[in-house]
């Protein structure tokens, strides 16, 4: 159970944070908006393996109506090599699209890894999280481990959650990208942990998939790099950080966004690979991401 462990450790830390069972997520509790029949609507699917061997599924869906969006998903990582493990996440973020930008103001996740539930419900604003709660409550041995990094107020300004980091606004003119949407450095803060995902270009590549628009992808290199809120002495952060992370990203139908197409990750067992298993969308992004003013 700790040689699967050590896999799936850093596999979900980058997958949370970058675009997998972070891709997942629900329960809302606290203050967003039901979803509605919005102006625009995009259900995308993931699926998840290891190795080639089929490890977890996700599901993501999105909800627009004018610069307001509702983000919500659901995702789960199963056993592997005849050991049963299990970790599911559902989660919701909401909050507004602004030029070029994504602002979240609300943000929940419950996550299980089979033994323990955790929750985070979250409030955020331009200052930074004007709102947090965590079940369970972090001990002060957990907040005051001398290896563990302080967060600050200052760490969570102009941070994203998981969900909304999700989708890049702007991204994309029909089916032409945009590759400064892979020069950029994502400041994403879950509640416990502040961290960046580093963002490179690499290539557009042709893709055989007619749900793809223009047939094309963007291809990013993707490193995850800690910030505060994790503990320096931890292995799954110290192999997280050494992963070179390859995310493929294309444009959604009637919006100019651009969504996760597939995501790999080396580990010792072979590549972890999170691919997309379709994207439908209805309605139109009327009010461009990349047009609206501030």
């Amino acid at each position: 159970m700790k040689a699967v462990a050590s896999v799936f450790g850093p596999i979900r830390k980058v997958a949370c944070s970058l675009m997998v069972t972070g891709i997942v997520l629900a329960a809302p509790v606290l203050p967003v908006q039901p979803a509605s029949a919005g102006d625009y609507n995009f259900q995308a699917k993931y699926r998840v393996s290891l190795a080639g061997v089929p490890i977890g599924e996700a599901n993501f869906m999105g909800n627009f109506d004018g610069r307001r969006y509702r983000l919500d998903g659901y995702g789960k990582l199963t056993g592997i090599a005849g050991v049963l493990y299990e970790y599911t996440a559902s989660a919701s973020s909401a909050g507004e699209l602004y030029s070029g930008r994504i602002v979240p103001n609300a943000f929940s996740v419950n996550a299980s890894d089979g033994e323990e539930t955790s929750t985070v419900r979250m409030t955020m604003g331009s200052s930074g999280v004007r709102r947090l709660k965590i079940t369970p409550e972090p001990t002060p041995y957990w907040l005051n481990h001398p290896n563990r990094v302080k967060v600050t107020d200052a760490h969570t300004r102009g941070t994203l959650d998981p969900i909304s980091a999700l989708i890049v606004a702007g991204g994309s003119s029909g089916a032409e990208m945009d590759k400064h949407a892979c020069e950029r450095t994502v400041p994403i803060f879950n509640g416990r942990e502040r961290f960046d995902v580093e963002l490179r270009y690499r290539r557009i590549q042709p893709v055989s998939d007619s749900a793809v628009p223009g047939g094309q992808v963007l291809v990013c290199g993707a490193h995850y790099r800690p910030v505060a809120g994790h503990r320096t002495d931890r292995d799954e952060v110290k192999m997280a950080e050494k992963l070179d992370i390859e995310v493929l990203l294309s444009p959604v139908s009637g919006s100019d966004l651009l969504l996760p197409y597939r995501v790999t990750i080396p580990t010792p067992l072979g590549s972890a690979v999170i691919q997309s298993a379709g994207v439908t969308a209805t309605g139109a992004l009327n009010v461009k991401a990349a047009a609206l003013a501030e």
